[in-house]
């Protein structure tokens, strides 16, 4: 926490009267019999009230001030020293409380809670405020002392977050105010670690891991709080490629984690090929990601899922901002049309080449590195080539929000993605010129529509409809004969969901839902050798219900997640029962143990097409599992560990095994001799998850490291067993921040073993078949890449310009050192021109020194 040392300013007339008066004021001070040391005060405070402050004795010797009334209350005893003798006092818990030297006078409150529907006061609420927690009574009356006026008080109820209020709001009279709980269905875990790595992590007693944009402050290389790029940061979580968008969690690929906002599916999640999150983070509030032990309200993933959420409530005043960097302009507002009814919006596009900057230049060199857009080499006419090539994007999200009643919310959602690549490629020789225009486009179109009703305190329903429409279209003209390549990718789904919450009791709460959804993918391809077009269309329907209890026993120190989800498929006829369960044991106030479980499965996955891709840049397209010879994938999972937390200190600790049926070689990305193969298969995870975290006003330091054993089974191939391609041995993620007043600092080194490839044979690296040439491959990814090691930076400066207006500087710097981390390497051959084949090796490599820099205005 910022400490402020304010100076009262003296009007200098002459340095005899400077003199003078400070002489005066020295002797005043030693002579009153009144003042006393501070430290004398804080010393018989602790015994009185059997607790210890922790303060720097040199910082206090100096301190003399009138005693204050010992016949009070703690919580007015520290008001008074606080005013009397200009030191600050923070609360560390129940027992332990820091003193630091300044005049800025801390504030008691209290407040009592009142349940709109019922009108009675609200009991055994838990109110939170920075590193203290106390619960309301049976009058639903709180009390804390000594915050600052700016601390932020939230107040949960049941397993849920019913409000959040600041501290000086209830400081404006001397009686506790009425503060009025609607206690709307907003599902959110208890927690058992707030601020787990960093300030706006937390760690949740059910299992997840939630992600609070408003509380977060600053991640190495980041100029916006990105929520895809501040969850890799946790132990598990890793892009294998440095984006944004291709998250992989415990060894899985990126598209076997769900990514949902706003309960609506996503099928697309990155700008500029994933080096950029799709999702405006100026609206991304909170954010629940799950390894293992998954809600069983979530389906359709083998790895984990990543549940983003926007801000769904009412704003008293327009709120907003406005911002640049090198790679886009975005604003937002928050809008209320009247006390019941608002307004979000948002919008995002980017800023191209049209300035020429450099962090567009090394994020257009990262993604097109061994593309046709950057390459000839595959080119067979001889002439002069030049290229141009037009890359932009844009997001638009907006809601609505509706208060029909006390009881009744409306929301409707709008978003929608865009990315669109052009590439102009030009042929001179010494007889013709031609011109050919390739182009590829993504765009996602998403609407939801969510009516949620209390029809009592203790019944909550929401009733949900969403449509998605995603479409990947390309064309890729060859300049050199002038053959096209055409392939699309549409998806299309609906789904409408019902969930109720049932409360029973403090320590039982019951959550049941029904999901039905309808999806529809559409591929078409044509390639260059034909004119034909090859199109492929198939459609899903799935009912699922399910069911989640939430039990807590022997004080609230035993808790218990457990669920099951039935998912039906009734054109496939095919059904899965899947049981999840978390459990929570709390040792003491420092330790916890856990336990997890799971079974899921995944009918949608994406399939990586070496052989047809796109400029060389777009393989990806997703399709529906379910046929003989493409089963729905399955997965098990287990996990036990622990967690201790002490003096700022917080330690955790995780072992999991992770089995996933139905892989297929087609779908993982190989570029070596099984490439062109289909074999079913599964890989086997193996691991441990460390996270080291230590917090202090001041300084905020983090580690996490994950150890994989990640292997693939294919029965079909000799041999049978080899590593996955993502398995990642070793994964370190160490960061610290540091605030000082307005200015926040940070710098992080993240590092990971290298992935495993596959090598030719040496001294025999291209044999003869039949007249083609091939590559004489060693057995399956028996090679290693050398390690991945990168230093990101940051740094964020806010200015209170007026009142309605502030400023904030931020500068992120990717790669400080400038490393060169291969991210890929696989062998290609090549024709010359006499026929003969060439073998070369490809390295793709991850983005160099990259500086940003945003400024951004907020009201």
């Amino acid at each position: 926490m910022t400490l402020l040392y304010l100076v009262k300013p003296i009007q200098i007339r002459s340095l005899f009267l400077l003199f003078f008066l400070c002489f005066l004021t020295s002797n005043i001070a030693q002579n009153s019999t009144n003042d006393i040391p501070v430290i004398n005060i804080l010393k018989k405070v602790e015994r009185q009230f059997d607790l210890s402050f922790s303060y720097n004795k040199k910082d206090l010797k100096g301190i003399r001030c009138e005693a204050p009334e010992y016949n009070l209350s703690l919580e007015q005893i520290l008001v008074q020293i606080s005013g009397r003798c200009e030191v600050q006092f923070y609360r560390i818990d129940e027992r332990y409380i820091a003193v630091r030297p300044g005049n800025n006078a801390l504030i008691s409150i209290c407040g009592t809670l009142i349940e709109t529907a019922s009108g009675t006061p609200l009991s055994n609420a838990s109110i939170l405020a920075e590193n203290v927690q106390t619960t309301t009574d049976s009058g639903g009356v709180f009390r804390i002392s000594a915050i600052s006026e700016t601390t932020n008080i939230s107040i949960y109820h049941q397993g849920f977050k019913v409000k959040e209020l600041v501290a000086g709001d209830l400081n404006k009279t001397n009686e506790c105010p009425l503060v009025f709980i609607d206690q709307r269905y907003n599902y959110l875990p208890t927690i058992l670690l707030n601020s787990y790595l960093t300030k706006g992590i937390s760690k949740n007693a059910e299992g997840s891991v939630s992600i609070s944009n408003t509380n977060f402050e600053i991640l190495p290389s980041l100029i916006d709080p990105d929520v895809l790029k501040i969850a890799q940061i946790l132990p598990g979580i890793e892009s294998f490629n440095e984006t944004a968008s291709d998250i992989n969690v415990r060894g899985g690929k990126n598209d076997e984690v769900l990514l949902l906002w706003d309960d609506i599916r996503m099928y697309q999640s990155g700008h500029f090929f994933g080096l950029i999150s799709a999702f405006n983070p100026n609206l991304t509030q909170n954010v629940n990601v799950y390894k293992n032990g998954t809600h069983p309200r979530f389906g359709e993933s083998v790895s984990g899922v990543i549940s983003m959420k926007s801000d769904s409530e009412i704003p008293e005043n327009v709120t907003g901002a406005a911002s640049i960097d090198f790679i886009s302009t975005q604003f937002y507002a928050k809008i209320p049309a009247s006390e019941n009814f608002a307004f979000h919006i948002s919008g995002r596009t980017s800023i191209n080449t049209g300035l020429g900057n450099p962090v567009y230049n090394q994020f257009f060199e990262r993604v097109f590195q061994n593309t046709v857009v950057t390459d000839f080499s595959n080119n067979t006419t001889e002439g002069l080539r030049s290229t141009d090539e037009a890359f932009n994007f844009y997001d638009i999200n907006a809601k609505a929000i509706w208060q029909l009643s006390p009881k009744d919310k409306f929301q409707y959602n709008f978003l929608t993605i865009f990315n669109k690549l052009q590439f102009t490629e030009r042929l001179t020789d010494e007889t013709s010129s031609s011109k050919n225009v390739s182009e590829l486009k993504q765009q996602s179109l998403v609407n939801g529509v969510s009516w949620e009703r209390d029809w009592s305190t203790r019944l909550s329903s929401k009733i949900v409809y969403n449509h998605v429409n995603y479409g990947n279209d390309g064309a890729n003209q060859n300049v050199d004969t002038g053959q096209l390549q055409i392939q699309k990718n549409e998806v299309k789904e609906s789904e409408i969901a019902l969930e109720l919450f049932y409360t029973f009791s403090n320590d039982l709460s019951l959550n049941a839902g029904f999901q039905h959804t309808e999806t529809d993918i559409k591929n078409e391809f044509s390639p260059f050798s034909v004119i034909e077009i090859f199109t492929t269309e198939s459609t899903l329907k799935s009912n699922a219900y399910y069911v989640n209890s939430k039990w807590k026993f022997f004080e609230k120190n035993t808790v218990v997640s457990a669920g099951i989800r039935l998912t039906d498929y009734p054109d496939l006829g095919k059904q899965f029962f899947e049981p999840r369960i978390n459990f929570l044991q709390k040792i003491n106030t420092a330790i916890s143990l856990t336990a997890s479980a799971e079974m899921k499965h995944q009918s949608i996955v994406q399939t990586i097409d070496i052989q047809n891709n796109l400029l060389g840049i777009e393989n990806l397209r997703w399709i529906i599992l379910g046929e003989e010879t493409a089963p729905i994938l399955e997965s098990w999972q287990i996990a036990m560990g622990g967690n201790f937390k002490k003096d700022n200190w917080a330690f955790g600790l995780e072992g999991f095994h992770k089995k996933v049926e139905g892989v297929n070689t087609a779908n993982q990305g190989f570029r070596n001799q099984l490439s062109i193969t289909e074999s079913l298969g599964s890989y086997d995870v193996s691991g441990v998850e460390v996270s080291i975290s230590k917090k202090t006003d001041r300084l905020n330091a983090w580690l996490s490291y994950t150890y994989l054993n990640n292997e693939y089974t294919f029965n079909d191939l000799d041999p049978s067993n080899f590593r996955s391609n993502y398995d990642i041995t070793h994964t370190l993620s160490l960061a610290a921040s540091y605030k000082w007043k307005s200015l926040i600092l940070s710098l992080g080194t993240n590092y990971h073993s290298g992935i495993p490839y596959t090598t030719p044979v040496a001294g025999n690296e291209v044999t003869i078949e039949n007249d083609q040439a091939r590559i004489n491959y060693n057995s399956v990814n028996n090679a290693t890449l050398k390690d991945f090691f990168r230093t990101d930076f940051s740094a964020g400066y806010t200015l209170k310009l007026d009142q309605t207006f502030t400023g904030k500087l931020n500068i992120g710097v990717i790669n400080i050192f400038n490393r060169r981390n291969a991210l890929d390497t696989y062998y290609v051959l090549d024709r010359e021109l006499n026929g003969e084949a060439n073998l070369n090796r490809v390295e793709q490599f991850s983005l160099g020194f990259t500086p940003n820099v945003s400024l951004k205005l907020l009201f």
